[in-house]
């Protein structure tokens, strides 16, 4: 198994994760301006480029393994690029995956952080749902004020709103 196959699965891994990346930024002003057609199709695009990159996850697996197999260090067989750094002769091959190894990490962890800022900008969004929900299914008639315990309709769950969560 020779190095430049595992490097050019390597560059295919980044390229699939650049463009995860683009998309992740893509979907932020569509969850701020509520697009949901525009969401749904970057969610599709979404699924599609997760698909090839754990496609191609598996075939840098595979091919790390052939590559320690063919050099007898069957501990390896996990396939990290830092390993296989190690284990490279050549300059140029070296460099290369050092290279990528540091882009792959610093695309992953800007996916990783971009998608924090959409999942919380999704749990914002489903947290301002809920408080209109419950706003609707308030009686806005019912007294906020205290009630002694003791009188007629006390801690009754009756809601007279729009909507009724518990029937």
């Amino acid at each position: 198994m020779n190095v430049e196959t595992i490097i050019a699965t390597l560059e295919q891994q980044a390229d699939v994760y650049r463009q995860l990346l683009d998309l992740a930024k893509e979907k932020t002003p569509y969850l701020v301006h509520n697009q949901v057609e525009h969401l749904n199709l970057a969610l599709q695009q979404e699924r599609k480029l997760v698909k090839a990159a754990e496609e191609l996850e598996q075939q840098r697996m595979r091919l790390c393994g052939q590559y320690f197999t063919g050099l007898g260090m069957l501990r390896y067989k996990g396939g990290k690029i830092s390993e296989m750094i190690r284990t490279v002769t050549s300059p140029r091959d070296k460099q290369q995956l050092t290279d990528l190894h540091n882009t792959l990490t610093s695309l992953l962890d800007d996916l990783q952080r971009v998608s924090q800022m959409n999942q919380q900008l999704i749990m914002q969004s489903l947290k301002f749902i809920d408080y209109s929900i419950d706003l609707m299914m308030d009686d806005p008639n019912s007294d906020v004020v205290y009630q002694h315990p003791h009188s007629q309709g006390y801690n009754t769950t009756t809601r007279s709103g729009i909507f009724n969560r518990r029937g």
